[in-house]
């Protein structure tokens, strides 16, 4: 890639720290309208990120990075795109075991709290949880696949 190349910079922050900030030239990110793709002068934006994966160019990489990340909002203005997630993991760093006990602890508290009849909030905790636990689980078999 050239050195040239026009750029932005993303940062990701969770609750505990700047996960991640850095120049990049492309990034993909899941919104709840759907996927967008940013790309340096993007239009002014903010909006609602869904579970999912984040696809990072980075510049001067040849390489897209992975990055699991969770619900979230994202803002793009002048250059600088900041995504404020409750939590984000690089893909090297994800323990599948990990990852398909938790998909199934909350699948279990899905079931139980149905049949409990829990409120709407408890409910819909656990789901984002499930959520997050099977995106993480696809980016594992997307990083697989390559």
């Amino acid at each position: 890639m050239a050195s040239g190349e026009k750029s932005f910079i993303l940062q990701m922050v969770t609750p505990d720290r700047i996960i991640y900030q850095q120049a990049v030239l492309k990034l993909n990110i899941l919104t709840s309208k759907g996927e967008i793709t940013v790309l340096p002068d993007h239009a002014p934006l903010v909006a609602s990120i869904a579970p999912g994966e984040a696809k990072i160019t980075e510049k001067g990489k040849d390489s897209t990075r992975l990055m699991a990340v969770s619900e979230g909002i994202v803002e793009i203005k002048d250059n600088f795109v900041r995504l404020l997630v409750s939590m984000a993991d690089r893909v090297e760093e994800l323990d599948r075991s990990k990852i398909e006990q938790a998909k199934k602890t909350a699948e279990q508290m899905i079931e139980k709290a149905k049949k409990a009849g829990a409120g709407k909030r408890e409910f819909a905790l656990w789901e984002t949880s499930l959520q997050r636990e099977i995106a993480k689980l696809k980016i594992i078999e997307r990083k697989k696949k390559r």
